[in-house]
């Protein structure tokens, strides 16, 4: 396969940039305009031009494939074979670091610097530069070009061939949209979100300034005689105002005996959220430029899965709402939805050996109704929907050592109200049903700290843990991806991890978690793949696969995708996995 290093250089200005704008935007906008292109065939000398020249199929190389892959497709309709984006593959790499930026990277490597003189540039087009300026662009450029190979040849045993085909797959979800949007229900539900949070805020007498800003809303409640509820930051250490919608004091505004009280909690929880409002206002506006760029951020979380990307997440869209809804199948094909049921309560209890819950996974039973029926000392069955709603918190929430007091706060979101006693009781029937669930606990620990200890003092530590391999501070997944723990300290007594992003205390439970999810991850990404080879996977979210099928192939298609998701990889045959599935033929135009 031929490889190609590319790099776009383009026109911008203070207004017209990347640093105000989404990428999707930008590359879209009227006032686009490429300055010249730098390419490396090989390991030829790097080229400029400010053409692209022909391209069959080869496989490319950029920083930040996102940005330059959107250029191809939508400026020039090339679709490369393969990509190679470093800038994901150094997420992989180096989790901890600050910035993955091309400038970071070269230094790290010690390989050289960017040259390119974007302050002498910004706001000129090719015809209002001098050949002096322009070719110092261009020098910049192909400097860049070099940097980008230099850092690819670096990376690239950083990154298992099978996660290179993960990132080409998320790449493409952006630069090769298909994705339509059914503009009058995304309209019609933005009109709905705004109008009911005015109208809100009108029956109270009250505006979004107000109820937004924490000391606003403060000296609002002691206006009311009522004592603003506080908390200690875990990030700084200092007391700040308890008013996020999880923190008890907050929840007790929501559930407080004074109407008034109880909806100004309420409509101050309308007004942080208006991430419903932005994403359709976004959507919106996106669709007037083209298909729908699904911008994902491959390994954006510690623990390998995406996160959301170009100031708008797909993933977090509501099961069910109308911004799902609205997401539609170009002419002629369906999207097929694919989702691993429970996959990271069934890959906790697999790991654990948890065999009691494994059997009832696979014997269909009712595990919710089971761990309420436990609590409650009586049978619970479906129809006890607000019993049955605590059975499901336990079994999803405590798998990871919560304790009484998030649970109780987590329950009364809910709407069950349980003192302190009876979330504590929870909490013991839930252990008491999972020993080995606890032991897992206890030998994440013992792991964390064994980590802890490696590389201190000469200290080594290689350890085999299930399908996992340790090696010092490292955990090596079946895939080959190894979960970096070289930022663990000790603080206060306390394990903790360091980031760019603060100071987070780890311990077994979170481990635990960590591993799950990222094993968890393994199994889908494995599935997109195989999927993908017949079908273009146009979203994942979380634990479900979204792709199109031709229309007269969708029950076939849907099946195909169903066989993939359920299909166990070698390393967790014993794993009992469920599906759910189907087409969205209704969605289609």
């Amino acid at each position: 396969m031929n490889i190609i290093t590319l790099d776009f250089e383009t026109y911008f200005d203070p207004d017209y940039t990347l640093r105000k704008m989404t990428t999707e935007a930008y590359v879209r906008d009227p006032r686009f305009e490429v300055l010249c292109v730098g390419v490396k065939q090989g390991q030829d000398n790097s080229q400029t031009s400010n053409a692209l020249f022909p391209m069959k199929e080869v496989a490319i190389v950029c920083h930040h494939a996102h940005f330059d892959g959107l250029i191809l497709s939508h400026r020039y309709e090339v679709r490369p074979h393969f990509w190679f984006d470093t800038l994901s593959m150094a997420r992989v790499a180096f989790p901890h670091d600050k910035s993955h930026s091309l400038e970071s990277l070269a230094a790290k490597f010690e390989i050289g610097h960017k040259t390119v003189p974007y302050e002498a540039f910004k706001g000129k087009r090719r015809a209002d530069m001098s050949e002096e300026l322009y070719e110092g662009l261009c020098a910049g450029c192909r400097q860049d070009v070099e940097l980008t190979y230099q850092i690819f040849k670096r990376l690239l045993p950083f990154v298992p061939k099978e996660e290179l085909k993960v990132i080409d797959m998320t790449v493409r979800m952006f630069t090769e949209p298909v994705l339509k949007l059914d503009r009058a229900r995304a309209q019609d539900y933005l009109d709905k979100t705004v109008k009911q949070q005015d109208d809100l805020l009108d029956s109270l007498g009250v505006n979004k300034k107000d109820l937004g800003s924490a000391d606003k809303f403060a000296e609002l409640l002691k206006t009311y005689g009522l004592e603003p509820p506080t908390k200690v930051s875990p990030r700084t250490g200092k007391t700040v105002y308890a008013f996020a919608k999880t923190d008890q004091g907050f929840l007790e505004l929501v559930n407080h005996e004074e109407e008034k009280i109880r909806l100004f909690a309420e409509a101050r929880l309308s007004t942080k959220s208006t991430i419903g409002e932005t994403r359709a206002g976004r959507l919106l506006s996106m669709s007037e430029r083209g298909d729908l760029c699904v911008y994902l951020k491959y390994f954006g979380a510690h623990t390998g899965r995406w996160s959301g990307g170009d100031k708008l997440n797909f993933q977090n869209f509501p099961r069910g709402g109308e911004l799902r809804k609205s997401l539609l199948a170009p002419s002629g094909f369906v999207l097929c939805v694919a989702d691993l049921s429970q996959i990271e309560c069934r890959m906790l209890n697999w790991l654990a050996g948890e065999t009691w819950v494994l059997d009832a996974f696979r014997e269909g039973r009712d595990l919710y109704c089971e761990m309420a029926s436990a609590f409650y000392g009586r049978r619970i069955t479906k129809a006890d929907k607000k019993e049955r709603f605590l059975g499901k918190t336990l079994v999803l929430g405590c798998g990871y050592g919560v304790g009484s007091k998030k649970l109780k706060g987590i329950l009364k979101l809910g709407g069950i109200d349980l003192s302190e006693d009876e979330a504590k009781r929870a909490v013991d029937t839930y252990r008491e049903k999972h020993s080995f669930v606890l032991s897992l606990w206890k030998q994440a620990d013992w792991v964390l700290r064994k980590m802890y200890e490696a590389g201190r003092g000469g200290v080594s530590f290689e350890y085999s843990w299930g399908c996992l391999d340790i090696v010092d501070r490292e955990i090596f997944l079946p895939n080959g991806v190894c979960l970096d723990y070289g930022n663990i300290d000790m603080q206060g007594g306390d394990l903790v991890l360091k980031n760019p992003k603060g100071i987070t205390k780890i311990y077994g439970g979170k481990l635990v978690e960590n591993v799950v999810q990222a094993l968890s991850r393994v199994v889908i990404s494995q599935a997109m793949l195989n999927i993908g080879n017949l079908y273009k996977i146009v979203l994942t979210c979380h634990d479900e696969v979204v792709y199109l099928v031709p229309e007269e192939d969708a029950e076939k298609g849907m099946e195909i995708g169903l066989n993939y998701m359920k299909q166990t990889p070698s390393w967790c045959k014993s794993l009992p996995l469920d599906v759910e599935g189907g087409y969205a033929r209704e969605y289609s135009k």
